[in-house]
């Protein structure tokens, strides 16, 4: 059994909140690289299709199977220390990727880039919990959403560019060098673990990692979780498919496919700050979800509805990817209500992830099945025609009595 330490900052270090937010961001440029030049690497590596998939799956598969138990090695490191080995993690999995000249290599540089990439993913918001008072913890971590789509899209946006410039070895080592630099800051940031919360003065016994994991018993907590999922299905079905969709269209040339696309994944981050500012204004969170899905599946709907131009397409697609962004600030900052402790809080982060891992993945999937029949992309409209009625589901199944009181 361990003895926690509780020590409460008295004002809060936005300095180390913003740094935390880098770290993801840094980290989350792994998601956006590969996507962004995988044609080019399949033409240099020789891969073939099916090969190719792998690499552009394989942060989802491992996020489905290890996020969630991740947060576990909080009950041995605090977050900052978590975080700097996810970081070196991932800095050393780039490294194994320069001197590859095949599947095996560049599959297993992108594997090790997943496991740190996780490790951040789970021990950021412990990290920037430590260091806020308790009445910015909620919007420090609505604010932590941002970067994702903000590692995302920089990756999509830098990666193709640097390749031009000098190959893709280029873009990976500049990537490496803003990852590197996150890392370092993190380092020097060790102050911040004065103010660590429940930190471990024993060694932590098999019974007691068990009972960290019942915070997943809450009904509140898979309603949420659910809820990332429905977020992540539609908004990466949009994501993956776009630059497929703009396509062929009168007046859009295959340099400007790119822009338009990381674009898209942009206007998330505007949305993250608005739903972080509802948030703050008091605005219900259910209330804030169950809207940010329904105006995304309305949007998506609208977007992919036959015989609508191109154009207006894409508005809508932007409006999808606006309007969603205002979910994940909701959803991630429920974590901090939920969870008693950094552990707990780390484990309900993982837990995230993971389901929003799996909308990562199901959402391409299901949006190409629906595509086969005739290959008419109106089709795609059934999708998020699914997704309004799963958000209204949602609400549904949270909506308090008449009279009664809808919690924030």
């Amino acid at each position: 059994m361990s003895t926690l330490i509780s020590h409460q900052p008295q004002s809060t270090r936005w300095p180390l909140v913003f740094l935390a937010i880098f770290a993801g961001a840094s980290g989350a440029l792994c998601l956006g690289k590969v996507p962004a030049v995988l044609g080019m690497l399949r033409s240099e590596l020789g891969l073939t299709l099916v090969e190719a998939s792998y690499l552009a799956s394989a942060f989802n598969t491992l996020a489905i199977l290890f996020s969630l138990f991740l947060g576990l090695l909080l009950t041995r490191w605090s977050g900052r220390q978590t975080g700097v080995v996810g970081l070196l993690v991932i800095v050393t999995g780039g490294a194994l990727a320069l001197p590859a000249t095949g599947l095996a290599m560049m599959l297993l540089s992108r594997i090790v880039e997943g496991i740190g990439f996780l490790l951040v993913s789970v021990a950021m918001p412990a990290f920037i919990v430590t260091v806020t008072r308790e009445e910015d913890k909620r919007l420090a971590l609505s604010l932590w959403a941002v970067n994702l789509p903000l590692g995302a899209a920089a990756g999509m946006l830098l990666t193709p560019w640097l390749t031009a410039q000098g190959g893709w070895h280029l873009a990976w080592l500049i990537l490496m060098a803003l990852q590197l630099s996150a890392l370092l800051l993190l380092l020097v940031s060790r102050p911040a673990d004065k103010l660590r919360v429940g930190t471990p003065k024993k060694s932590i016994n098999s019974s007691h990692l068990l009972r960290q994991l019942t915070v997943l018993r809450q009904q509140a907590l898979w309603r949420y979780g659910l809820a990332f999922t429905l977020y992540s299905l539609m908004l990466w079905a949009l994501f993956v498919w776009l630059p497929t969709m703009l396509q062929g269209s009168p007046g859009i040339g295959q340099s400007q496919i790119a822009l338009l696309s990381a674009l898209a994944v942009v206007a998330n981050i505007p949305g993250n700050l608005m739903g972080a500012w509802l948030l703050r204004r008091c605005v219900a969170r259910d209330r804030l979800i169950s809207w940010a899905l329904g105006l995304m599946a309305l949007c998506g709907m609208l977007a992919f509805w036959p015989g609508l131009s191109p154009w207006w397409a894409y508005g809508l697609c932007l409006a999808l990817s606006l309007s969603g962004g205002m979910a994940p600030p909701a959803i991630l900052s429920s974590a901090q209500g939920v969870s008693q402790g950094p552990v707990q809080l780390a484990i309900v982060q993982g837990f995230f992830v993971q389901l929003a891992n799996l909308g990562q993945l199901l959402g391409p999937l299901l949006l190409a099945t629906l595509m086969t029949d005739n290959g008419h992309w109106g089709n795609a409209r059934w999708l998020f025609l699914g997704g309004l009625l799963l958000a209204i589901g949602l609400y549904l199944w949270h909506r308090p009595p008449v009279g009664g009181q809808e919690p924030n």
